[in-house]
Order: structure tokens, then sequence, then C-alpha cells
């Protein structure tokens, strides 16, 4: 493969290149540049917070196009091009000026940094720049945007370089240096053989282990095994294939030796019998019955390798991952909502890993990626939230989830037959998302061809166009590409009816790819049809009406056999033409086997008990006024309560129209609700709920009893808003390390703990996605997450008007804490604060809890006039969110001590009723007066003393984004 500069397949070189645009003669091409800047005077917020918080008090950013043409640009073409590129109320833009030493003419003075994707990385914008230019006239070949940050300060380059460059994927530079071509190049290279037959065990094992791979001797013993029973000689795109099909990632490998985990989860929710579930675990997302014919599809996953190489890709790609994940439930969910959460370390403190992002600036560019995704591909924003934790230093855990409308009749998986049409839609195929599947899932180092490139455009074109064709009948199935690229969704969606795909046809970002790579790529905005043959015609024109990028690739052939091969001369009218068996095997082979032989059952893994840590338990203290007034700033400066608008006010939550309750509510001041609700389907009643619940503190502690109360949480939430249990359905989200003491007793009691809970409530899990790699190693050592799950809820009630609000609604109201109590300190906010270090998780009495939930769906709700499940911060921090939010004050009941306004209570709930409803509430709820609802409000007055002073206002305001400063 010809290499030059950073030419090609680049993406793995450790150090920048050459950035800088300038004007080359002869038989090379033409480089042209015009900047981008925002108008004097003028400086959009996020940059005047970027600023801030690099304390560069001069820093001015501009974007510089980088445009790349047959012919040299005239200066009226130029100005054309430059007049597209800028918003022209905020912005100015003009060719860039070069000096005769080709470094840009204008420095002023000021020092530079010009950061751009690596040379094998292709652009998000280039097809856009290349569109723009054809409407102008202007052949061009290729576009790049590169960031330039400018300062007179000589820290520039330091803070820029710690802050805002990701070295994997992104070049770093200073100087300016000629380009000779923003195109990558290069050749194919050849299909290479990997003979196993001769090889002993030691030699099995470092050739599974080599070039990225993490194939362990028994795999490898299984793959020697495929080559002496099919004949064929074992090839580099078979080894690498299955390295990524038999992933945690894409074949739950730890679950399954772990004795079957994902079963016991699935014969749960299958025993009870909920009429609700339509699909559950065999599709990219669960689907729950609706209302009037129609279903939700419902799905979250985890990115967490990813972010913790590049936050911003990393973020980006989860949600247009999960969406994608909607788009190819069924035969076609439309996607309605979308939810986000992060965890990440504590933001003081350093990366974990050299060239790796640190806390704050994982936070800063998910904040960033969350709102340019969900922004742009046009979905609602339904919950997010951020976390800090020591334990999520070096991965951080970056979930993110969505939710889907779908036609009941169009809601089984599909399933392909002989003779129909493999085509690939959305994005190019490139250089980037390489091992992503395997090594995320190893817990091994990731290499910045690990990193996925997003581009939402391309998924809002081809979004519309799968709609389209499911109701047109033209698919017989579909599937995203995600983790392992092509080699998992066309494996996936060929078993076991068998298919074959010719990787030669499939469209490049980056020349050059081989085989295997090609198939392993994990480029992003990318699905598979299977088209039925009858209707190729008119799904072409549905693809192509919404300019939809497609290519057919291959056919599913009936025999059984997962086939991939490299043949240019077998185009289009080829598979077209030529019978699903006898299809051409003339160009290279780099899988021909059937799929019994590619099924890998993984050695049981003993389950250890951790070593056992001496119980501690510790009895709240006695608060005197004043020492309640100091504690409270701090508990609302806590991140698990301090208010998150500055990040979470930037994504869009009423796009799509419809009416909902949440994500904010707050006459005085938005606030977050418990819960989200829309009705979904228009002019009707009926309202869709959601929910999430996550305690990384808890889990610590006590991952079984922490799963307990976040269960009870999930469930009480949408119960207490007017689902009822039988009409809820959860999805999983299991993050756990493997390396740590005892990691596989937790998981497996974490599940089992699961599986008695969906019995008990006859509340089904019908989604959910396991990741089981949070050990990480680092140059400190290993750093391991808590064994965990995030818990996330969808329910339903045939009447959205008698939802139960979240905000207070009037002066006299009582306030009343109601639901079994937890009245531990174990990681608590208040206990983490006063160092109390208890670690007896309250083990919550499940048989009470459902009956306080029977009481609470049979009660004539009348009598309660908000309400909101209680968590983090306890009773105090729900009290001063309500204040702050509704404006009315709050008188407390004199008799209240640390359990009743410290301990967590999250099997409870906080509601308001009228004075003289106490009486009507029924015994299950075990009622305990707060205090009562008065004016003149923010406040929160204990017997005389007020504790929601404006200190403790302004703390809740601006912790979390002056943490991030």
């Amino acid at each position: 493969m010809e290499r030059k500069g950073l030419r090609g397949n680049e993406c793995n070189s450790p150090k920048g290149g050459d950035l800088s645009p300038h004007a080359s003669k002869g038989d090379l091409e033409l480089v042209s540049a015009i900047v981008v800047q925002g108008k004097s005077g003028v400086l959009e917020d996020r940059h005047e917070r970027l600023a801030a918080s690099l304390s560069l008090a001069d820093l001015e950013i501009r974007r510089v196009y980088l445009i790349e043409t047959e012919d040299e640009l005239s200066h009226e073409e130029q100005t054309a091009l430059a007049a597209r590129f800028a918003d022209p109320v905020l912005e100015t833009a003009a060719p860039l000026a070069f000096n005769d030493s080709q470094s840009p003419a204008d420095t002023d003075g000021r020092r530079e940094v010009w950061i751009a994707y690596k040379r094998g990385v292709v652009d998000n914008e280039n097809d856009s720049i290349l569109r723009m230019c054809d409407f102008l006239g202007i052949r061009a070949s290729a576009g790049k945007v590169a960031t330039v940050y400018r300062s007179h300060d000589p820290q520039l380059t330091a803070r820029i370089t710690e802050r805002l460059f990701n070295p994997n994927i992104e070049e770093l530079q200073t100087e300016f240096h000629p380009i000779d071509s923003l195109k990558p190049l290069g050749t194919y290279l050849p299909v290479q053989q990997r003979p196993l037959s001769g090889l002993n065990d030691a030699e099995l094992e470092q050739l599974g282990r080599a070039e990225g791979r993490n194939l362990n001797l028994r795999q490898m013993r299984q793959i020697r095994e495929i080559e002496k029973r099919t004949g064929v000689v074992t090839t580099e795109v078979l080894l690498e294939a299955l390295d990524a099909r038999w992933s945690d990632h894409c074949s739950h490998t730890t679950w399954t030796a772990l004795g079957n985990l994902l079963g016991r989860l699935i014969d749960a929710s299958t025993a009870t019998a909920n009429q609700n579930i339509v699909s559950m675990f065999k599709d990219n997302a669960g689907i729950w019955d609706f209302y009037e014919g129609y279903g939700i599809a419902f799905k979250a996953e985890t990115h967490n390798g990813p972010s913790a190489i590049s936050a911003y890709f990393g973020q980006l790609t989860k949600l247009g991952g999960v969406l994608r994940d909607i788009l190819g439930a069924g035969l076609g969910a439309d996607p309605v909502g979308v939810f986000e959460y992060t965890a990440t370390g504590l933001p003081t403190q350093s990366s974990a890993s050299p060239n790796r992002p640190a806390p704050r600036q994982i936070a800063d560019e998910t904040i960033r990626a969350v709102r340019e995704y969900g922004n742009t591909f046009g979905v609602p924003m339904m919950w997010s939230r951020m976390a800090f934790h020591p334990s999520y230093r070096a991965k951080p855990f970056a979930l993110g989830g969505s939710i889907g409308l779908i036609p009941l009749e169009r809601a089984a998986k599909g399933e392909p037959r002989r003779g129909d049409l493999l085509i690939l839609i959305g994005g190019l195929t490139g250089n980037d998302g390489i091992h992503g599947a395997s090594a995320s899932s190893a817990g091994a180092v990731m290499d910045g061809t690990a990193v996925q490139i997003g581009s939402p455009l391309e998924e809002v074109k081809f979004r519309a166009a799968i709609i389209d064709l499911r109701e047109a009948g033209c698919l017989r199935a579909v599937t995203d590409i995600g983790g392992a690229g092509l080699n998992s969704a066309v494996g996936e969606i060929g078993d076991p009816v068998g298919v074959w795909l010719n990787c030669a046809l499939v469209p490049l970002k980056t020349a050059g790819l081989p085989l295997w790579r090609i198939l392993l790529s994990e480029s992003q905005e990318r699905m598979v049809l299977a088209v039925i043959p009858e209707r190729l015609a008119q799904a072409k024109e549905i693809l192509a009406r919404h300019h939809v990028r497609q290519a057919l690739v291959g056919k599913f052939t009936g025999l059984g056999h997962y086939t991939v091969v490299y043949d240019p001369n077998a185009g289009e009218a080829v598979i077209e033409s030529t019978a699903p068996d006898a299809l051409p095997m003339n160009g290279e082979i780099g899988i021909d086997a059937p799929y019994e032989l590619i099924d890998y059952d993984p050695e049981p893994i003993p389950v250890v008990p951790p070593t056992p840590t001496r119980p501690k338990t510790t009895s709240w203290p006695t608060f005197t006024n004043e020492q309640l007034v100091a504690l409270m700033p701090r508990i609302l400066c806590d991140t698990e309560v301090a208010d998150q608008h500055s990040a979470d006010s930037q994504y869009d939550s009423s796009v799509q129209g419809r009416r909902t309750a949440g994500p904010y509510e707050g006459a005085r001041k938005p606030i977050h609700t418990g819960y989200w609700a829309a009705q979904l389907l228009a002019d009707r009643p009926y309202a869709a709920l959601f929910t999430a619940v996550f305690a990384p503190h808890l889990f610590e502690i006590d991952p079984r009893l922490a799963l307990r109360q976040c269960f009870a949480a999930a469930v009480g939430t949408l119960v207490l808003a007017g689902s009822k249990r039988r009409d809820i359905a959860l999805c999983d989200n299991f993050y756990t390390p493997h390396l740590s003491d005892g990691w596989a007793f937790h998981l497996v009691g974490m599940v089992d703990e699961l599986a008695a809970l969906v019995r008990t409530f006859g509340t089904p899990v019908i989604s959910g996605k396991d990741s089981s790699a949070g050990s990480v190693r680092t140059d400190e050592g290993l750093i391991h997450v808590p064994p965990a799950v995030f818990f996330s809820a969808i329910g339903k009630t045939a009447s959205f008007n008698a939802l139960l609000r979240n905000e207070w609604t009037r002066k006299g109201s009582l306030l009343v804490r109601i639901g079994v109590s937890c009245p531990s300190s174990a990681a608590t906010v208040a206990g983490r604060l006063l160092e109390m270090n208890a670690n007896d998780v309250d083990a919550i009495d499940v048989d009470r809890h459902i009956r306080f939930l029977d009481a609470l769906e049979r009660m004539d709700r009348g009598p309660l006039r908000s309400g909101v499940q209680l968590g983090a911060g306890g009773v105090l921090s729900t009290l001063a969110r309500g204040s702050i939010a509704s404006g009315l004050g709050v008188e407390l009941a004199g008799d209240l001590g640390a359990v009743d306004l410290l301990a967590e209570h999250r099997a409870g709930a906080l509601v308001e009723i009228a004075p003289d409803a106490l009486s009507s509430l029924p015994t299950a709820f075990d009622a305990r007066i707060v205090g009562r609802l008065v004016g003149d409000g923010p406040s929160i007055r204990l017997n005389g003393s007020e504790l929601l002073s404006a200190a403790a206002q302004s703390a809740w305001h601006t912790a979390f984004s002056e943490g991030l400063r």
C-alpha cells in the first residue's frame, strides 16, 4: 500500500501530519482554504465557556474548510463558497491568505493550534462540501475541516493539547507544511492465508493474540477444526471475523460461561406471562404493546470503550447506534425519544492512561456530542444525567437509549428467505472502528482505529426511507451495522438461511482497505436490508428519493453457509441474475463455512466468592439546626443532586411536537422530573412513560441489594405516575468488571436477584445489553468499575391527563413520605459527606413494597396532588428542588430526624395531599408527615431556622457547571 505524507490508512499513526493548505501545481490537485470566524464582538456562549475553562481570555476559534479541486479556484468561486460556509448573522468567511512561506498571513502575532482528523479519516463534512461545490459548478474531489485556536498566551498549545486534542484520530499542528492531497490513497491488499494444521498450541495462541486479536487457545483450536472439516485453509479474514463474532459484545460469552445468565432472565420474563410482551431479547430492541395496534420499541446499550478513547465520537456514536437499533427493530420502528447517562471520574482527576481524555474532557465532549447527534437527528431528549465517580476514571459508563413507535403487524423480527437481496445503505465504510467489539469486550488496549466517526445527517436520511420501505412492503428483514461491522450484521441476518457477501461492492471512504477491514469496520450510519427481489426497483427508488447511498452487495442463498468474497467482477447484475446457490466464487474467498461450525460454546467460568468484608453499621447523628444549615449547601453541591441544566438544556426535548410531561417542570425554575411521558398517537389520550435509575455508590458496596433498590425505584416511579406494574417493562444494562475480586460471584448474584424480582413483581425485562470488561490495566495498576446495572423502564396508561405530576401545586398542602423506609446511611450523599462509611445497604422487603404498590394502583388518586420518587440526597434534597422549582416554601414538621431528612428512601415517595386527606391514605403507605407548603419560597424552615439559604440555592445552581470549568 502506498503511503505518502498522511495518506492511505493512517489512523494508526502516533504523530500528527501536515495540515497547512497551499496551492500546488503540476500533477497534484489544488488545495484551497476558506476561514470562518465569529464577527467582531460576537462570541457564542460555548466559546465563552471554553475560553474561561481554559483560562485563555483572548481565545479565538476559527474553522478552516480545506477543499481539493481539479482547477485553481478563482476569487469569485472562493467568495461564493465562503458565503455558504458562514452564518451571516454571527460569522464572517473569506479565502485564507498566505504569505510566501505558505503560512497564514494574518496571525497578528498570535500563536495558533490547528486540529483536524488524521488524513486516513474522511471528514463527515466531505460529502456536503463536495455537493456544495458541485452546486456552484466547481469540480472538487475532497474536503476537510480544521479547527484553529488562536491566542497570545504561551500556554495555548499545552492547554489545547490537554483538553481538546485526541491523538488517536486527530493531528495537531503549530507549524505549517504543504499538503500534497486531502484524499486517502492506497491499493487493495490480497487476502492472507493463515494455515493452522501444523501449528502447536503455543503457535496457535500467539497467532490468536497477534495483530490486535483476542482469540484464546480454545477458540483457535476450534478454528483449526473448521479448517480440517471444510478443507479450506484459514485466512486472516476468518480469524478476524470469528474474533469479533465470539467477542463478549457480540456473543455474550461471559454470561454464557457463567451458566447462561441471559437465559435466566428470559425464563423469568417469560414466566410472568405478561401479555404486553411482543418481542424480547431476539431483535435489535424489545417491543412492548402500546395501544390501537402499535408497539413501543425499547433499547439501551453502552459505548464505554470508544468513549474512553474519544469521548466526543464515542458518545456521538452511542446515540447513533441505539437509534439504529430502533430503526432495525421488527421491520423498522420510528424513534420518538432518546435518553442518555454518563459516569466518568471526578472532574479534578487526571486521565488514568496516556493519550486518553481526562474526566473533565470526557464530560465536556459528552455534552457536545449528545447535543449534536440528538438535535441533528430530530428526536426529543427524554432523560439525561451525568455522574462522577472515581471508579469510572479509566473507562466511563457511556449509555444511550431510545424508544420508537411501530405498528404491531410489522413488529416481528424479519427472516430473510432464499433469493432475497442484501442491500447496504448509509455511510461509507472506512478504516475506523477496527477491533472495536473485540478489544472493548476483552478490556484490551484499544488503538485509534477502534474509534468510530459519527455523522448524524447520514442517519437522518435513511430514517424516513426505512419507514417508507416498511410501508411499501419491500423488506423481509432489516438490521443495523454496529459492533463488528458487516461481519456481525450480515452474519446475523444471514443465520440460518445462509448469505453470500461481496465486499468488493462495499462503497469505501478510505482507499485500499483489505477484505478483513471492510468486513470488520465499524464505520457508522450503515444498515443492511433483506429486500424482496420483486420489490428491488421500488426499494431503489425510495432510497434514491431520500438521497440514501445504496449498494447491492449480496444474496441470501439457502445453503446455511456464511460466505464472504472479494470479487470486483461479480457486480449487481451478476447477483440479480445468478441463482442463490450458484453465486460465483472466482474472486478471493475470505470465509465459506456452515453456521453450525462457527458457533462457539465458551469454557465455564468458576464462580468464586469475594474476600468477605466486615459489616459496619453507623447510626445517624442528631443534628442541630445550625448543623443542618451548614450541611445543606454541601448536599446540593453533590453531583448526584446538583442542577445539570447547563448541560441538558442544550438537548432538544420538544422536537416532534408531541404533548409531554417532563423532562422538566417548574413554574419558577425548570428542574428535572422523575419521569417523562408523551402522547405517542396523535389525538389519542394514551401516554407512554419512561424513567431511569442508577446508583453507582450503592453498587460499590453491595451490588445485589443495590439492584433491588434500583429495581424498586424504577417500577415505583412509574406506578406513582399512573402506570400499573404489569404495564411496565424494563431494560437492563449491566456494566461489570472482569478481573476484580469476586466479580463473577457478584454478576451471577445480581442476575439471580433480578430474575427473582421479575417473577415476583410480574414486571419483565424485555431488552438490555451486558458489558463485562470493566477492569482496565493502567500505568497505575488495575482500575475496576463497580459491578452494577442501569435500569431504564417504560410504562403505559390510557389517560395522559390522569398522570400524577411532580411539581407542587398549592399553598396549604401537606407533604407526606409514603412507602418502604430505607434508613441506612450507606452510600447516601450525606453519609459520604460526613464520612460515615456504613456498608449496611438496606434490604428492601419485597412483599411489603408490592403491597404498597398495589395499594397505590387501587386507590382513588383524588387525594394526591403531586408526587415524586425519593432518591439521592433523600427528602431534604427533594424538598429543596421542589421549592426552587415551584416557588413555594416548606414548613417542616418539628419532630423530623436525620433518618427522615437524609436517608435515601428509594422504595418510597414524597407526595402532596390535601390537609384533610391524610386519614384516607391506605395503611400500606406507612405515611409520615414531612411538612406543609407555605408561600414565599424558595424556603425550607425547621423550628424557625432557614435551611434553604441563598448560598445553598446558589450552590445547587452552579456546582455542576463550575465543576467542569
